[in-house]
């Protein structure tokens, strides 16, 4: 079985590696898992996180705001109350514009898991139409009974390796099954290939589909219309080397990935970011 999945599988996950608004920060509250080899192309990562604050914790900076980007990911997020004995979950799809996440606060015990699908893959897994996915969420009760059984056994299992073993094989059957759609995975290629510096028409000639057609498969697939994924997948290549880089250069950035000039890219970041570079850039580092 691990041979074959593993012939047909993408390579887009060596060719972006998107990030969110704090990619260093690794604490008690949150952190990040690996999948294994065979999953790497389509998950970007298992994420576990205290989702709730205790009430004498009130005021700290446990309680502030978390701004979110646009990291073209769609995420299964799964809440384990623990107090009440109780599991809930959703689909968070994709998201084409910044917010800020507000932590809960209860006196119950809380944790979150949840799995970082990338753009291309969430559609493998799920059997949706991604059209009404697009900044929005849909309950774990409409993802189909197997994913509603899936998280059941958290209860019993207490170790995160556990949870991302039983996560893991059951992901792993639905690849044997998985129908692939070349027209859509040709056009990830170049749009990530070329960095997301490329125009729609560009895209269509590559996969020679009409761009019509294009649109449509792109909405139902991913939940996003063409342009703007290539939009954001270029913002983001430039986050991970304004981030990434001490010598960044915003002029060699406008150059490289194909901005009309130093207003247009700075408008684009903001549009995606919420902020501007600077401020973007202290609210990562202060969370490494």
């Amino acid at each position: 079985m691990s041979r074959a999945i593993e012939a047909g599988a993408p390579v887009f996950h060596r060719l972006y590696h998107p990030m969110t608004s704090r990619p260093f920060l690794a604490d008690g509250r949150y952190r990040e898992y690996r999948p294994c080899e065979l999953l790497r192309p389509y998950i970007l990562c298992y994420w576990t996180m205290e989702d709730e604050v205790a009430p004498d914790r009130s005021g700290s900076e446990a309680n502030a705001p978390v701004l979110v980007i646009p990291d073209t990911c769609a995420d299964i997020i799964i809440r384990i109350n623990h107090t009440r004995q109780e599991i809930s979950g959703y689909l968070c799809g994709i998201q084409d514009q910044p917010f800020l996440s507000v932590p809960r606060i209860s006196g119950d015990e809380v944790s979150c898991f949840a799995v970082r699908f990338y753009f291309w893959s969430a559609g493998l897994f799920l059997n949706l139409n991604y059209r009404d996915t697009s900044n929005a969420t849909i309950g774990l009760e409409e993802l189909g009974r197997d994913w509603r059984m899936l998280f059941e056994p958290f209860f019993c299992l207490n170790r995160i390796e556990d949870r991302i073993a039983l996560v893991e094989e059951f992901l792993l059957r639905k690849l044997v099954s998985m129908e692939w759609k070349p027209d859509l995975y040709n056009s990830v290629h170049r749009i990530l290939a070329s960095s997301g510096r490329i125009s729609v028409k560009e895209i269509c000639e590559y996969s020679c589909v009409s761009q019509r057609q294009m649109e449509r498969l792109f909405l139902k697939e991913v939940g996003l219309p063409i342009k703007r994924i290539a939009g954001m997948v270029r913002y983001q290549n430039v986050w991970r080397e304004m981030v990434s880089s001490k010598e960044f250069n915003i002029q060699d950035a406008v150059y490289r990935y194909g901005y009309t000039d130093q207003a247009h890219l700075l408008k684009e970041f903001r549009r995606f970011h919420g902020t501007a570079p600077e401020e973007a850039r202290r609210i990562a580092w202060q969370n490494r």
